[in-house]
């Protein structure tokens, strides 16, 4: 009797083991594409650049975390540009506060430069979709005698946080420039 019930026992097992691997691989094809999907939406800022910069793409770099776009002006190159223009998306960031990631960004600007000074330009209003709009300058990198300062705009999509960052080689940044590239990104729009 214990001979002839070892078969149906180990039938029975084999029939829960295929029903338990068939479901993990159900569930492993499930969140795979979920995934997958999700990590292929991303959010889209369009920005309107103005006609007198020239930009041209001169640099695009995309992996699973990140997209970088940078814009340099059409007769120009990495060793002599006069402005440069940098969005990078942070994909599938939007959980994060801004302000985390603003706090994070300032200390590595800090480690990497000579008296920064970090100036709020402007922040959304409870209700707006998230924003932080600032200035960091700086006199010299630590690490060579160059100098940059840069216009900054962090906006959270509904996937990705999109920085968006307007550089000049200089330690101060003019008023001007600010006013212009504060109104260019603020103006700047998520697209479908």
């Amino acid at each position: 009797m214990e001979a002839g019930c070892s078969p149906v026992s180990t039938k029975t097992f084999t029939i829960n083991s295929d029903f338990f691997m068939f479901k993990k691989l159900s569930l492993l094809f499930f969140f795979s594409i979920f995934f997958w999907s999700s990590a292929q939406k991303t959010d889209s800022l369009q920005i309107d650049f103005p006609a007198k910069y020239k930009l041209k793409l001169a640099n695009s770099k995309e992996n699973m975390q990140m997209k970088v776009l940078e814009y340099i002006p059409e007769n120009e190159n990495w060793e002599n540009y006069s402005i440069i223009i940098t969005k990078l998306t942070m994909k599938n960031m939007a959980q994060v506060p801004l302000q985390t990631v603003f706090e994070y960004h300032k200390k590595m600007a800090e480690e990497k430069v000579e008296n920064l000074t970090v100036t709020e330009i402007s922040k959304n209003k409870e209700g707006e979709k998230e924003f932080k709009l600032f200035t960091m300058e700086a006199d010299a990198y630590k690490d060579n005698s160059g100098t940059e300062s840069q216009v900054y705009y962090f906006v959270k999509g509904d996937q990705d946080i999109i920085m968006c960052i307007a550089a000049i080689k200089q330690k101060k940044l003019p008023a001007e420039f600010v006013d212009e590239w504060s109104k260019i990104f603020l103006k700047s729009q998520f697209i479908k």
